[in-house]
């Protein structure tokens, strides 16, 4: 899409969001997509959120195998670190049980139970960055990190997208440090 088209559908709202829907090709669906400017600039679309935007769009079919990954990586993730309060059925482990009661046995099915909520775009890293907010299949809300047109890692909602230019797996080692 170009800037001109794009442009036309935000919406700023009081905060200086801009808020929009597209549809987005990985997904099959129309996605929200709000965007941050930088603090005190006018509410606008830079030329640094329309590539971001571009980048989202133009993210292949092949990449629905990824977020599947991610996905089923955060539910592992989860299931090994919290207690959902999951009963065990006799010989189970608990992480075996909490994919039982989840009703997730493999990617797929952590990405059905998934939900995409909206694509979050900023301008204020060096690096061009989108993140895909997802409701997960272990009930948490996270963040699927776009870079420059690549889909790279997972995170908590918030995470501070700066890690990212130093490492792009910062999260990712985090997460296998909390495990051991």
């Amino acid at each position: 899409m170009n800037k001109s088209e794009i442009t036309d559908q935000i919406e700023w709202d009081a905060n200086d969001l801009g808020n929009l829907s597209l549809f987005v090709p990985l997904f099959g669906m129309e996605v929200p997509f709000v965007l941050f400017t930088q603090y005190g600039t006018t509410p606008e679309l830079t030329d640094k959120m329309m590539a971001t935007i571009n980048d989202v769009l133009a993210l292949e079919p092949g990449n629905l195998s990824r977020v599947k990954e991610l996905l089923w990586e955060e539910c592992n993730f989860s299931f090994q670190v919290a207690d959902y309060g999951v009963e065990m059925e006799p010989g189970e482990t608990s992480l075996q049980a909490h994919f039982r009661e989840f009703g997730i046995s493999n990617p797929d099915n952590a990405y059905e139970k998934s939900s995409i909520k909206e694509i979050h775009i900023s301008g204020e890293f060096e690096e061009r960055y989108a993140q895909i907010k997802v409701d997960t299949g272990a009930n948490n809300y996270i963040s699927i990190i776009v870079k420059n047109g690549r889909i790279i890692d997972f995170d908590d909602d918030g995470t501070h997208l700066g890690w990212f230019d130093r490492d792009e797996q910062h999260a990712h080692k985090k997460r296998q440090k909390v495990i051991g």
